[in-house]
């Protein structure tokens, strides 16, 4: 390999090299994880570059496409914020070092599923990083940690199974296919609707859908906030790759798959937004905020999975969607581990770009994903369903507001210059980078977005959720009033996890009071008889064999006695 080979496959390797070291707490290794990180956005001007590792994993092959170049650029400074802001905040935390070793792994797992370029390196490098992301979770090691881990290696071991059992069926007959291949493969595979819906619930669960949700909302408040960044702003994201490179997109309609991953994505949105709002976390806000986001992925998959001929449009609003809510989405949780005497104001640009403000972020990613839209038979529901998503989207991202704003802390904050400077430069990061992305790769949607029509379609949503939230307000005021609604971080988990203990219980207090049966042998007793019956076996059987010996032998004796007289 070249040189220019070996520069490519450096995020994949160096990370896993200096994992060990970082175990120790070195801020030297710390520092050149933020040195690759901020290195990933150079990497998306290498398209085309390829590198082909024929000793490795059934030909691993690894390269830059359309796909992994708008999200190397989301990943650079977002990654790079997070590592310094945990090194910030974790000084005095004993166990920095596995946090960090933990963030190399998780960083190679996430360059590997940006640029893999077949299906078997590809499906490695997503279960690392699945894996990898659990001690993440479980960082603080507090019972609440330790059982938002358990739920989401639970539910990340059952989404794996479904994913691992279309990877099989994909390679039975054609082996290790390039990952560009795969889509062509779907649409002609003789189980096609099988592959289709293993790929759509296997990665449902990473996605947030409704209602495979459930560990985010328990993930994120337990989770360092630069795990909760990372998490949401980069983890959630690697379904969407997955649909994009594996789903036949563009090849083949499927209404039945499309339209319920569009139900799905409606569903997912209003449902997030509902639950957030009565939410009283900042951390657990925002969790259901990135549920509600990805429901508009969901949607947007939906629609080309329906309508072939859209799909080229959605695959563009989708990835500038993609990058415009992992940098402000980012910005806000790694906002949450300052002070909280001023880290409002770090806030509120970042929650105007979701809210989708106008000649903001979130108002150009959503007039891409609207593009999309106007071009379907039932484009002007769809549009309508985007505004009032964008209503609930306010009323949520206000709430957060509020409940950060007023000194409700998410634990372990620490306020640092350094690490004031990391959440500035994401911001930043935020405002300008998904615009320089849509202008490079599709300039038709910086202009779709500036005009007249798009800048009302953006400020009413807008107003309407200022209204509705002086209303809202007024009757709730606070997380404390009797009228507002409680419901735990989680929603339906912890009530159904509740009831499976109920039932435990019952089940076991009705075994106990059983009406008693004779009682049955013990297990040592039944294995004496039963090894004693097998020897008596054997032996009978050694017994039959000798004798049948004995008579072939007296038979034969006979036979030549007998051939010998005349």
């Amino acid at each position: 390999m070249n040189a220019e080979q070996w520069l490519l496959l450096l995020p994949l390797l160096a990370p896993l090299a200096i994992a060990p070291l970082l175990g120790r707490g070195r801020l030297f290794w710390s520092w050149t994880l933020v040195v690759i990180g901020l290195m990933l956005p150079l990497f998306a001007f290498a398209s085309g570059a390829q590198v082909e590792l024929p000793w490795a994993l059934l030909q691993a092959r690894f390269s830059v496409d359309q796909i992994a170049e708008p999200l190397l650029i989301l990943a650079g400074p977002l990654w790079a914020a997070a590592v310094v802001s945990a090194w910030c905040q974790m000084r005095d935390d004993i166990h920095r070092g596995a946090f960090m070793a933990a963030l190399a792994v998780v960083l190679a797992a996430l360059y590997g599923v940006l640029t893999a370029a077949d299906l078997a390196s590809f499906y490695f490098a997503y279960a690392l990083m699945t894996f990898a992301a659990y001690p993440l979770v479980v960082h603080y090691r507090t019972p609440v940690a330790f059982r938002a881990g358990r739920v989401y290696l639970t539910m990340a071991v059952l989404a794996e199974g479904a994913v691992l059992s279309a990877v099989l069926l994909l390679s039975a007959g054609v082996g290790n296919p390039l990952l560009a291949e795969v889509p062509g493969i779907v649409a002609e595979h003789p189980r096609k609707e099988l592959l289709v819906g293993l790929l759509l619930l296997g990665f449902a669960v990473k996605a947030g859908a409704f209602p495979l949700h459930v560990w985010l909302p328990l993930a994120h408040p337990a989770a360092p906030v630069a795990a909760s960044a990372l998490l949401s702003g980069l983890v959630v994201k690697a379904a969407l790759i997955a649909w994009l490179r594996m789903l036949p997109l563009g090849e083949v309609g499927l209404p039945f798959y499309g339209g319920l991953l569009m139900a799905a994505g409606i569903v997912t949105v209003v449902y997030a937004n509902a639950v957030g709002i009565v939410q009283a976390r900042p951390k657990t806000v925002l969790a259901y905020s990135t549920v509600s986001q990805m429901g508009l992925l969901l949607l947007a998959v939906g629609m080309a999975l329906c309508y072939p001929q859209i799909a080229p449009a959605v695959f563009g609003g989708a990835l500038l969607f993609a990058v415009h809510h992992g940098l402000a989405k980012g910005a806000l949780f790694l906002a949450c581990g300052l002070s909280s005497s001023g880290r409002g104001w770090y806030m509120l640009l970042p929650a105007m770009a979701i809210a989708g403000v106008p000649l903001s972020s979130g108002a150009l990613a959503k007039a891409a994903i609207k593009d999309g839209a106007y071009q379907l038979p039932a484009g002007e529901l769809l549009t309508a369903f985007l505004g009032v998503a964008s209503v609930l989207t306010t009323l949520l991202l206000l709430r957060f507001l509020w409940v950060a704003w007023s000194g409700r802390g998410v634990g372990h904050e620490s306020d640092g210059r350094v690490q004031q400077l990391a959440v500035l430069g994401l911001i930043a990061s935020s405002l300008c980078l998904p615009w320089l992305v849509a202008a490079h790769w599709d300039f038709t949607q910086v202009n779709s977005a500036i005009t007249g029509q798009a800048v009302f379609e953006a400020a009413w949503p807008v107003l309407v959720g200022l209204g509705g939230a002086g209303i809202f307000g007024a009757l709730f005021w606070s997380a404390g009033a009797p009228l507002l609604p409680r419901l735990p971080e989680g929603d339906w988990i912890k009530p159904a996890m509740l009831w499976g203990v109920r039932s435990g219980y019952f089940i076991r207090r009705h075994w106990r009071n059983r009406p008693r049966l004779p009682s049955a042998p013990s297990p040592t007793l039944l294995s004496a008889r039963l090894f004693a019956a097998i020897e008596s076996r054997l032996f009978a059987l050694a017994m039959a064999g000798a004798l049948f010996l004995a008579l072939v032998l007296g038979i034969s004796l006979i036979g030549l006695f007998a051939g010998e007289n005349p």
